[in-house]
Order: structure tokens, then sequence, then C-alpha cells
């Protein structure tokens, strides 16, 4: 039950409330609160403009946290109630263990300033989003957080929803002149029990915070669902250029005397130690020196298949790497490399040999990164799953 008291003759009131609280713990943001029935009088749709009506809604906030132990960029969140959606702005981030508040307001012209409702939030405006998009009806709402990939899977990740069939009016006359009467109409707060339960509103704050949790344990399984619609190239970054913090000088010398036309190649493990070495061609053994353009690159790339991708226990995590057309004969060495950098799999292909294959069965499941360094000295990179 709510009960809200403005002034003596503000009558009580029932609200009944739904709790589908899903997906916190698959999520790395949640709606901690809710402020949807402001001290304004918002049944006004019947006598002024919607416009002006709407205005009656200032106040109204959605309060989210980050509750991964990673900060997060906002681009592809969303919003939405039953009429609209509202897209989080992508060049905002929330860092870990911190509030956003966004606030309704009519823009774009009369943009309200969310400090002047609740004075605790004075200085902190950046972490304060204003919209239009989504108005919160004090009757019944559903209110989602979630997710979209590419546009078109949408995945809801925190709901809270209300039911309050006859609300009473909480209308404060010139309530811009009493802000502190906002404070005596309560909000929906996440409590420890993964409820909503009612309480003075608190924006950037908050009764009972989620614990922090580890990111990746949050998101592995919306990343299995929707793997087609990923983007490895932050991973493959990371990985590839912590693989190793040294460099090792290329030293070349130019003996006297009389030769064959045969190059001399040689391999190496990934602390620069050699291993073996073999007479090749030079022409396709050793670097160009301009190397392959971004096109040429492309080609080779889109010419080697890796499969099965993901590689899983249906087939005893058996990986096949093949290359044709304008990678023949340009592959030096192949590098497959875990997600702690350590190397599971080293080969150097002969001239004319265009495949490999290789088992992860002994690997921690995870992403592999398949370096392949061509006679340039130019690398392509390809990205192998085990699930």
């Amino acid at each position: 039950m709510r009960f809200n008291f403005l002034t003596m003759k503000f009558q009580s009131a029932i609200l009944i409330l739904i709790f589908p609280f899903s997906g916190l713990f698959n999520s790395q943001i949640a709606i901690t609160e809710v402020y949807y029935d402001t001290p304004y009088n918002e049944k006004l749709t019947m006598t002024l403009s919607g416009e002006a009506a709407r205005k009656h809604h200032r106040g109204e906030f959605i309060e989210l946290y980050n509750y991964s132990d990673k900060d997060i960029n906002l681009a592809n969140w969303y919003i939405k109630d039953v009429v609209g959606t509202y897209w989080l702005p992508a060049d905002k981030y929330i860092k870990s263990g911190q509030f956003i508040v966004i606030a309704y307001s009519t823009l774009p012209g009369n943009t309200t300033v969310f400090s002047e409702h609740f004075t605790p939030t004075v200085g902190k405006e950046s972490q304060i989003l204003y919209q239009d998009m989504i108005i919160l009806r004090n009757k019944a709402e559903t209110i989602n957080l979630g997710y979209g990939f590419d546009g078109r899977v949408m995945l809801d990740k925190s709901t809270v929803s209300w039911n309050n069939p006859n609300p009473s009016s909480n209308f404060y006359k010139d309530i811009w002149e009493h802000p502190n009467e906002f404070y005596n109409v309560n909000s929906l707060q996440l409590s420890s029990t993964d409820n909503y339960i009612d309480a003075a509103p608190n924006p950037l704050e908050a009764n009972y915070k989620p614990a922090i949790q580890n990111y990746e344990d949050l998101v592995k399984n919306d990343l299995q669902q929707v793997y087609s619609f990923l983007d490895w190239s932050e991973n493959v970054k990371f990985l590839v250029e912590n693989l190793c913090a040294i460099s090792i000088e290329k030293v070349e010398q130019i003996p006297t005397g009389t030769y064959t036309n045969v190059g001399k190649c040689f391999n190496y493990d990934t602390v620069g130690n050699e291993t073996s070495a073999y007479n090749c061609n030079p022409s396709t053994s050793t670097s160009s020196g301009s190397g392959y353009t971004p096109d040429e690159l492309e080609n080779i790339s889109n010419s080697i298949i890796v499969y099965p991708n993901p590689t899983t226990a249906s087939n005893q995590y058996n990986v096949t790497i093949s290359w044709s057309g304008p990678a023949l004969n340009k592959i030096y060495n192949l590098e497959i490399y875990s997600g702690a950098g350590t190397t599971v799999y080293n080969y150097s292909p002969s001239l004319g040999v265009n495949t490999t294959s290789f088992n992860l069965q002994s690997q921690l499941p995870g992403i592999f990164v398949a370096n392949f360094i061509l006679n340039t000295g130019q690398v392509v990179s390809k990205n192998i799953l085990k699930w």
C-alpha cells in the first residue's frame, strides 16, 4: 500500500504493483529508482494543448546504476514505455558504481533544470540526461531498460511496472515555488529483495545498491545469444597489444661472395628464439618492402576460412584453417594465442600448402586469436571462439 501526504486534504490511495524485475543478474545496468507521480496537475490533457499538459510531467525521472566493474558506453542502450523508446546518447558513459538520472523535459525549448526540483543534485549535471520521449503515466505503466544489437535484436534487461487504477491527486499549487514538496511524494526504489518499494525520492543516491559484479560474467549469456551481431575489434585490440611488451630489433647483414639464388627462412618461438631453418624462395618468403595495400589485405583476410567457429564439444573442439586465392603462398607463419596471451599452436606452411588443423580440447573456453604473419611482415588476424 502506498500513502502520499501533501496536505491534510489529500486522500490516500492504494497502489497495486507488479514486480517483474527481469534480468538484473544478466545485465550490467539496473533501474534503481522511478519517480513518476509528481506534485504537478497531470490531468490537463482535456483542457489544455498536449504540449502544455506535458510540462506537468517535469520532475519525473528514471535512475540507472552501473553495478559492473567496467565503465559502460550507453550507445545502443534504450528506455521504453508502452508507447515510446528513448535511445541513450552514444557519447555518454556511466562509470562503474555510478548513477545517472534520465529526467523528463519539454525539449528543446523549455529544458527543465532538474536540480530545481531536487537540490542535492546541484553540481552533478554531468549525470543527468534530459529526454521528451517517455512520459510516466500515474495509472499504469511498464518501463524497460534494454540493449539493442544492430538496431534489430532488443534485449530488455531491467523492468519496472505499476498499476494504479485510481491515483489520488498530488497537485500542489505553484509547486515551482515549493520544491521541497517533491520529497513528499514517494518514488519506487529497488530493494535488496530485487523488488521495488515506496520511499522518499533520492536521485543519484540509493538506500540499496546491487553488489559490483564482474562484467564478463554478466554479459556472457547475452553474447552467446547474439554472437552473429558482435564486433570483437575491441577485444582483439586488447589481446594483440598485450601479448608481448618487448620488441626485438631486426638486424640484417649482407655477406660477400657468390651464392646460389636460394633464400634462407627461419622459424622463431614467441620469445624470439630460433627453432628451425629451411631453404625458401625469397620472392615468396621475405618482405617485399612496400607491403600489401589495405584492399589486398582485406582480400587476403576474406580468403582465410576458420571452421567450425565457434568450436564446441559436438566437433570435439577441432579447428581447421584453410586459405586460397589471394592468400595462397603469402602466409609465412600462423600463430594461435589464448585470451591469456599463451601460444597454443604455431605453424609455418610450405609453398603450396593451404590448410592446417589443430585441437583446443585442453584449452579453457573463450576467445583465441589467430595471427597470420604474411611474407611482407604484415599481420592479418582472425578470432576463434570455443564454447
